[in-house]
């Protein structure tokens, strides 16, 4: 019994630093071998794409699972059932994961409410950015109490002073934006100026080549068919065909019309219609 006890003791201890037993000593990973830093350090990610602002707002959690990534910061952290909100500056994105809603809350009373998979960022109107912009959107509410700027996904923005304005994205290629409130707002889609009054609704293409408003040259000349307007500057040869509008290049030019944008080589000749194919 005397030896028994101290062998008992000398395997416990061996036990305890079996450690000491693989080599390298003190390493309990022997393979693969731990991952190394590609770069370093690592890069900024988002923080370096949206500086910080001045502006401040509320960030608020209603549903599980939602994210705030601070400005200046690389990543994000949940925001959890202890902690439901958070203040941040702009700069700073906001998302949320199938069954969360995740709302942002300015000072002047606007708000934008986020539903399932969605994300964004804060913008800095002293920087003369939207106050909002969405990077993606399943289903957002945007109530706005004084006018404000909201920039849509591939670049559209929404101008208003009511709310609230619903979005929703009805396919992977279309984004939908619903006027619920007393008011009226205005989607700058490309070369369009949409009118949203109370009740009405407009279906936006997500477009490859973004939907940012294009800014038109002041000097330009007009066209008008049958629910469109055609505009051009440079040498362009226009005719009016019934209900469309027909342009031949004879020179430098740009022409606009429809959303899009068109140079053509010389005697080359493009043909505008509205929605309804000129019947």
């Amino acid at each position: 019994m005397k030896v028994l006890i101290p062998l008992v003791f000398v395997c416990g201890g061996l036990a305890s630093c079996a450690g000491w037993t693989r080599w390298p000593w003190g390493s309990t990973q022997r393979w693969p071998a731990p991952m190394e830093n590609a770069t370093n350090p690592l890069p900024a990610g988002e923080a370096r794409l949206f500086e910080e602002g001045p502006e401040e707002v509320t960030v608020l959690r209603h549903a599980d699972p939602v994210k705030v990534r601070p400005a200046g910061l690389s990543a994000g952290y949940p925001l959890t059932f202890y902690r439901k909100s958070v203040r941040v500056h702009s700069g700073s994105g906001v998302s949320s994961a199938p069954g969360g809603r995740i709302e942002v809350i300015w000072s002047n009373g606007n708000s934008i409410v986020l539903f399932d998979g969605g994300a964004g960022v804060v913008g800095s109107p002293s920087k003369g950015q939207p106050c909002f912009k969405f990077v993606t959107c399943e289903r957002a509410h945007v109530n706005l109490k004084v006018r404000d700027e909201v920039e849509l996904m591939i670049g559209a923005r929404l101008t208003a002073a009511s709310g609230p304005f619903v979005l929703e994205r009805v396919r992977e290629d279309v984004l939908r934006v619903a006027n619920q409130s007393k008011g009226s707002g205005e989607v700058l889609y490309r070369d369009a100026v949409i009118r949203l009054d109370p009740g009405q609704q407009v279906d936006l293409a997500l477009l490859s080549a973004g939907g940012k408003p294009l800014q038109s040259d002041p000097g330009a000349q007009v066209a008008t068919g049958d629910g469109f307007e055609v505009s051009w500057s440079g040498a362009v040869e226009v005719a009016r065909e019934g209900s469309a509008v027909r342009l031949r290049a004879l020179g430098d030019h740009e022409i606009q019309g429809n959303g899009i944008r068109v140079r053509m080589g010389k005697d080359e000749t493009v043909r505008f219609e509205g929605l309804d194919g000129g019947r």
